[in-house]
């Protein structure tokens, strides 16, 4: 993370002395201490670091998913790696890659897929926010655009 901003405050003697103790400990400096105190209680608090976009928390997912292009009707198969209420990140093996044209952002699909504790297959529309191309797969970022009543409550029970 990029540190271009300058933070003072006061604080008792003891504190610093404390702090001072503590960073030595760790063989930190006193400045990255106070950084990583503060980043832990951001993150404990929920609060955003960054310039994450989510809306949603991302919950860790690993399940086959089949994933159908509807205006060409191609059909292709990934994984899906991680979800949330929001949209999903899915995995694609170079392999299948010439099998669905998810390639650029704004690209519409469909995917079919079961959670592990569900036997009813989840049916979500999506549309593509990011895509990763690397060696040896194609990484996904894709939000929901619209889903079947029955799909979004099995979602909703499975991040809950």
């Amino acid at each position: 993370m990029k540190k271009d901003s300058l933070i003072c405050f006061r604080a008792s003697k003891e504190l610093q002395e404390s702090l001072v103790k503590v960073a030595k400990a760790d063989r930190r400096s006193l400045s990255s201490m106070i950084e990583m105190i503060l980043t832990n209680y951001l993150k404990d608090q929920k609060a955003a670091i960054g310039n994450d976009m989510r809306k949603h928390p991302r919950k860790p997912l690993s399940v086959p998913t089949v994933i159908k292009m509807s205006e060409l009707e191609e059909i292709g198969v990934g994984s899906i790696m991680d979800i949330s209420l929001g949209g999903v990140r899915i995995l694609i093996p170079k392999d299948f890659e010439q099998n669905i044209t998810i390639n650029t952002k704004g690209s519409k699909f469909e995917l079919i897929f079961n959670f592990p504790t569900e036997k009813t297959p989840i049916k979500m529309t999506c549309e593509s926010t990011r895509v990763v191309d690397d060696e040896k797969s194609i990484l996904v970022g894709a939000s929901f655009v619209d889903a079947e009543f029955n799909s979004y409550k099995s979602l909703q029970t499975y991040l809950m």
